[in-house]
Order: C-alpha cells, then sequence, then structure tokens
C-alpha cells in the first residue's frame, strides 16, 4: 500500500456547519489542499520502526540524486556498510523527488464518493466515518473495517485517516485477519507551511491457510521539517 500523500494548506475557511450534501465538496477541498511539491522543497527525518529495528535517516531533496537519504542510525548505533547499502537500495525504489503521482488523488481516492457521514462535529473539526473503495483485489476485505477520517475547519485539510477491523474476519477462504489497522496523520511542516505526513501506522495479525503466520506492525514518523526549496 502506498502512502506518500502530500497536501499543503489551504487559502480559505469552510462554513462552521456543513450539511450532509456538502461533504463531498468539503472532502474534495480538503484534499485539493495538497502541495504535490513538499517532497521536492522540504528535507525531513524519518524514523521508521519495523520487526522491532529502530531506524533513523534524513531526507533532503535538494542533494543530487543518489545522495539525498543518508542512514543516520540502527536501533541507536551507527549503521554497517551492508545496512546502508540494503537502506539506500530501497530508497532509490521509492525517491519520493522522483514521484510524479497525484497525493491528491491518493488520499480522495481512498473515499468511496458520497459515503461520507458525520459523527462528531466540533468548533475545531469534524469527524467522518466513510466507505473505503475496493479494487478486486481487496473485494469484501473492507466491510470488516472502520473507516473514518477527521478534517481540520482552519485549513480545511485532513488531520487523520484510520482504517481499523473491528473483529476477526475471513476475507477470504483460507485466510483469517485477527487484527488490522491503517492510521495515517498529517499537520503543517511549520506554523502556516504546506500539510504533510506526521506518521504511518499499519498493524496486521493474519494467518492463511492454517501454516503461514503474519504478525507485522510498522511505525513510521516523520519530523523536522525544513524548507530547502528556491
Amino acid at each position: 500500500m502506498k502512502f506518500a500523500v502530500r497536501l499543503a494548506m489551504a487559502a480559505l475557511l469552510l462554513p462552521m456547519h456543513a450539511a450532509a450534501s456538502d461533504y463531498s465538496a468539503l472532502l474534495d477541498e480538503a484534499t485539493s489542499a495538497l502541495d504535490n511539491d513538499y517532497e521536492r522543497d522540504w528535507a525531513f527525518t524519518e524514523t521508521s520502526v519495523e520487526s522491532e529495528v529502530t531506524t533513523v535517516a534524513r531526507y533532503n531533496p535538494a542533494l543530487p540524486d543518489g545522495a539525498r537519504w543518508i542512514l543516520l542510525t540502527v536501533d541507536g548505533r551507527n549503521p554497517t556498510t551492508e545496512e546502508v547499502t540494503e537502506f539506500l537500495a530501497e530508497k532509490a525504489e521509492h525517491d519520493p523527488g522522483h514521484d510524479d503521482d497525484d497525493p491528491e488523488n491518493d488520499v480522495e481516492e481512498l473515499v468511496e464518493p458520497d459515503s461520507l457521514a458525520l459523527i462528531e462535529e466540533t468548533d475545531d473539526y469534524w469527524l467522518f466515518s466513510f466507505v473505503p473503495t475496493e479494487d478486486e483485489d481487496d473485494e469484501g476485505f473492507f466491510e470488516h473495517v472502520d473507516a473514518t477520517l477527521k478534517i481540520i475547519k482552519d485549513g480545511p485539510y485532513v488531520e487523520f485517516i484510520n482504517l481499523q477491523s473491528n473483529k476477526p474476519f475471513r476475507p477470504q477462504m483460507g485466510v483469517k485477519i485477527k487484527d488490522f489497522l491503517t492510521r495515517l496523520t498529517f499537520s503543517p511542516a511549520v506554523a502556516d507551511g504546506p500539510i504533510v505526513p506526521v506518521s504511518i501506522n499499519i498493524r496486521i495479525k493474519a494467518r492463511a491457510f492454517l501454516v503461514i503466520g503474519i504478525d507485522e506492525t510498522v511505525s513510521i514518523s516523520f519530523s523536522d521539517y525544513a524548507y530547502v526549496g528556491d
């Protein structure tokens, strides 16, 4: 699953109370605030925890190709040459500075059109449930998942998207999902700056055909944003 989502602040505020017929327009405005170039203009630190291994790296789009990522530490120590080589090889396949996809669509296309349902509204935000968009590979999966998103009114922008199973389920024959979570969170890079990803959390516990066990937790955070654009 791809989570390179690029967001920016919008110039206008939406009305404090949105009618049901306006929810799609609200989502459009919150996602159309995306800054497609933030990964070309902003350096940041990435901290990743996967398989109980913590890595810290720095990304700087102002550096030449092949030098934009620097692996700083692995479990608090200096990385080995092999770890650096493997890290750079992996990042070379997903260089955000060369990602031409439209991140606005990455967010908006997660939501089935006209499926937003208001759960809560305060002076500061709207909280919605929604139906996730499925493709052929996902068929029958998301009916077992509670999907919510929060839109901050001062923007507006999406603060988080949360997909979480409500109980164990079987999406297809021979496969049982015991626990599933995907949560994306966003906030301004700096005061009055673009909206950027601040964390990605993924958790899945599953068993396939009684012999294949999956128990994975991935946590990625992005911090220390610094503008390096022209």
